[in-house]
């Protein structure tokens, strides 16, 4: 069975008496996506990806030549230095790699990428789900890229392995039209190829996948039942959508958190950017000039004697919480924690506490727009009444949010 009818052509060169035998009947695996690109807002809302948000997908077939058998860093560098507000990411890896080293090796290669907010997909299925949702994948010379061309995904090769796969082949020229991650700063890289789209080389190779497009599940079963010699039936074949894969990815416990400050009358406007911390043992160093934030439940009590910001997510005593949190952690500056579903305090050591009132989700960065402040020179009682925070470059948290300075002391 062939996809395209350009498959015939090179089966014609290689073994010619096979072509009696030659069916072109599509491929029922692109057709179940290509029938789902309807639905894509719903599995974006699946990974959890937020309005302005894109979502970046590392692919993986299987073996040494593979990503992840080249540049198994590369799904932590790209988690470290894509924001976190701005940048969704899941990773997928062939099944033929979760058999060959087993499920609790797998989990514990990614667990530190799973907490810096990476979704991993399960390998019997998501990685379909995560095709129709992305706005780049990042892979190799394995089908899923592939199929990303197809579906008209921009697309960053992070290895060539061009002697695994036939140069005349669809799947092979599309690989040699691809661009490739360079070693420098994946930031920009990312931005330009999401920017620029596919090349006019990847979309002619692209377009190679399928000559039946939608029609692969008629086709097949046509074929089966003139095999079986029985009459087909008489309601059409079916092409079911992909699987929905419910997998919001997890705030990372542990954050590098830029903020850039403009002051006026009354107002202050905070823009924050903020990327995973959690790989900072493994080689990817936050970017510089950020401070550290890190909640209560991170695992790394290392990461906990290094942070700047100290955050506890649940409601609570945040006064009482604050005050002896600082005194057990003498290398943190401040310490933060809502009190109920609209109200969090921001606390120093010696100075005072703030009252940020309805910050929505946005809740523990306002303490970094508090360090950010006190480390620009100004005191803490002259901050402003009310904070309009932007996170990211894309997206606002809305109406500013409501300050109230509470008392000389914590």
């Amino acid at each position: 069975m062939f996809s395209h009818t350009e498959q015939l052509d090179r089966l014609r060169a290689s073994c010619p008496a096979a072509l009696d035998a030659a069916l072109v009947a599509g491929d029922p695996a692109l057709d179940r996506m290509l029938a789902s690109i309807p639905l894509r807002r719903t599995y974006r809302d699946a990974f959890g990806v937020q309005d302005g948000q894109h979502l970046i997908f590392v692919s993986s077939t299987w073996g040494p030549d593979s990503l992840y058998g080249t540049t198994p860093t590369l799904i932590q560098r790209l988690r470290s230095e894509l924001p976190l507000d701005d940048y969704t990411l899941s990773v997928a890896l062939h099944p033929n790699t979760w058999s060959a080293h087993s499920p609790w090796q797998i989990h514990r290669w990614l667990d530190a990428c799973a907490r810096a907010g990476v979704i991993v997909a399960p390998p019997e299925e998501g990685w379909r789900a995560a095709l129709i949702a992305a706005d780049l994948v990042v892979g190799d010379h394995g089908s899923v890229t592939f199929y990303a061309g197809a579906l008209g995904k921009p697309v960053l090769l992070a290895n060539s392995a061009g002697h695994t796969v036939d140069p005349a082949s669809a799947v092979g020229r599309f690989v040699a039209a691809a661009d490739h991650v360079e070693a420098s700063a994946l930031l920009p890289q990312v931005k330009h190829a999401i920017a620029r789209g596919q090349s006019p080389e990847q979309r002619e190779a692209a377009a190679l996948a399928t000559s039946a497009p939608l029609k692969s599940f008629a086709l097949l079963r046509e074929e089966f039942y003139r095999l079986l010699a029985l009459p087909e039936p008489d309601s059409p074949a079916l092409t079911p959508a992909v699987p929905v894969l419910h997998a919001t990815p997890r705030s990372p416990a542990a954050q590098a958190v830029e903020v850039t400050l403009t002051y006026e009358p009354g107002v202050l406007h905070a823009t924050a950017r903020r990327f995973a911390a959690e790989l900072a043992a493994q080689g990817c160093p936050p970017p510089q000039g950020a401070h550290l934030v890190v909640s209560s439940d991170e695992p790394d009590q290392d990461m906990l004697q290094l942070a700047d910001i100290v955050v506890h997510e649940g409601p609570g005593d945040a006064k009482a919480w604050i005050t002896d949190t600082l005194s057990a952690l003498p290398g943190a500056m401040l310490a933060s924690m809502p009190v109920d579903d609209t109200t969090w305090l921001v606390g120093t050591r010696d100075v005072g506490l703030l009252s940020f009132t309805a910050p929505g989700p946005h809740g523990r960065t306002c303490a970094s727009v508090v360090l950010s402040w006190l480390i620009s020179g100004h005191s803490l009682h002259a901050f402003p009444q009310h904070v309009e925070l932007h996170t990211g470059t894309t997206r606002s948290s809305g109406s500013p949010i409501a300050c109230t300075y509470l008392s000389a002391t914590a």
